[in-house]
């Protein structure tokens, strides 16, 4: 078992270094503009089509580095008038939440010198309330990062477990949307660990994937 979990982590590490080192190839400008078409594709989603009586929660990563920039998706769910969810890191697995409401709340966590190197730093953390790890259960939908998805919903996150152990609370009825690149999302089977939580969908620029 010990040998099969450090082939499977060996793995994992290869697949992580390959996809951020390809990563760094992205440009700021690419990064905001694939976060624009990962808005229209989210949020024509029939979740926000069809009649409420108030708008939707919705919980979403704040994006940092090389990733696709999720400020318009969060910006837009602010606009709506959504509630909008985003994490706390706190120190080690700590899960928590935090509610914003309006763009400059949305603005002031995200570092616009660290987007433009494309360098991972950690998002502030939120000046709101901490939630509890309980409070994704309210979410009705949940965007998190992912730095490759297969066709069979296995996700490769960046190694912490942080989402793994914070899906544990979000509703069955949520869908669980992995936003990366298109080229990362892939046919052939990621490796997984028994503690790895599949997702039911893939955003990318390309539109949304349910799988």
């Amino acid at each position: 078992m010990t040998n099969a979990r450090q082939t499977i982590d060996e793995r994992k590490r290869a697949l992580r270094h390959s996809i951020m080192k390809n990563r760094q190839y992205t440009t700021t400008m690419e990064r905001i503009d694939a976060g624009e078409l990962c808005a229209d594709a989210f949020f024509a989603l029939p979740l926000f089509l069809r009649a409420r009586t108030q708008p939707p929660t919705i919980a979403c990563h704040v994006s940092m580095g090389t990733e696709i920039s999720t400020l318009p998706v969060l910006s837009e769910a602010v606009r709506r008038g959504c509630r909008l969810l985003v994490p706390r890191l706190g120190t080690g697995r700590d899960i928590g939440w935090s509610s914003l409401t309006s763009v400059e709340e949305v603005d002031a966590l995200h570092h616009e010198d660290t987007a433009r190197s494309g360098h991972a730093m950690r998002p502030d953390e939120p000046d709101a309330e901490t939630l509890p790890a309980q409070a994704l259960a309210d979410a009705d939908a949940i965007v998190l990062p992912a730095l490759a998805v297969d066709s069979r919903g296995g996700r490769l996150g960046r190694g912490a477990g942080w989402y793994d152990e914070a899906l544990m609370h979000a509703a069955p009825s949520a869908p669980r949307i992995a936003m990366c690149w298109s080229s990362e999302f892939i046919g052939d089977p990621l490796p997984q660990s028994p503690h790895d939580v599949p997702v039911d969908a893939v955003l990318t620029e390309h539109g949304v994937t349910f799988i």
